[in-house]
């Protein structure tokens, strides 16, 4: 009996090993596509375990993380900040692992959907002119790029009303004005949160269609990865 046990651990330990990079991709392709985005985390970050180089494992992975963060900013839950920056990571180490100008470009301007829902505009606006400098006709950067700018615009002009209204507050009292430290990073309001993500919305389905034009072909087949 114990032969048996050891028999079958160690057969199971070898298949696990035996798989590889494309085919742990792949399964997660599987997971993306039902929707289940932890478990296609998992299986993209297993195929990283095997190849941390691996552009299409990074990309993915942020893919999975970005799209659980899209869940919990939806269901107003706090750890999707944690989310955003963990696919922010991963969008910036594909960008450094791929030398194909429109592989480098789709990472940037992912990068750019990550650091536009947390707020950080305009590193946002950096990583969408990246993108388009790489790839000048991507309508998709183009809209978001034009839609990070007016946040910061309206950001802008309030940051300006508060430092007026400062001043005058300090006239009057007659006292020494104080020097106020700007953060990168602001807090989107819930118009702004459901503007970005309904301009994300749009290009879902885009994504979906490709992800069904790219499956896995098996039964002795070349394995592709998408």
């Amino acid at each position: 009996m114990k032969k048996v046990l050891v028999i079958i651990l160690v057969f199971s330990c070898v298949s696990s090993f035996s798989q590889n990079k494309i085919e742990l991709l792949n399964k997660g392709n599987e997971y993306y596509q039902k929707e289940e985005y932890e478990n296609a985390e998992y299986y993209y970050k297993q195929a990283l375990e095997k190849d941390n180089t691996y552009f299409k494992g990074n990309l993915n992975t942020g893919h999975s993380l970005f799209k659980q963060a899209v869940y919990l900013i939806q269901n107003q839950d706090t750890t999707a900040t944690v989310k955003l920056e963990e696919s922010e990571q991963f969008y910036n180490n594909s960008v450094n692992l791929s030398k194909n100008k429109n592989e480098k470009a789709e990472s940037h301007y992912n990068a750019g959907n990550s650091q536009l829902l947390s707020g950080k505009i305009e590193e946002s606006i950096e990583s969408y002119k990246n993108s388009l400098r790489l790839v000048p006709e991507n309508i998709q950067a183009k809209h978001n790029l034009a839609l990070a700018q007016s946040i910061k615009n309206k950001q802008d002009q309030k940051q300006e009303q508060q430092e007026q209204q400062e001043q005058q507050k300090q006239q009057e009292e007659d006292k020494q004005k104080q020097e106020q430290q700007s953060d990168n990073k602001e807090d989107l309001s819930k118009e702004e949160i459901e503007q970005i993500l309904n301009a994300l919305e749009r290009e879902e389905k885009e994504v979906q269609e490709d992800i069904q034009k790219k499956k896995v072909v098996g039964n002795g087949k070349l394995l592709k990865d998408w």
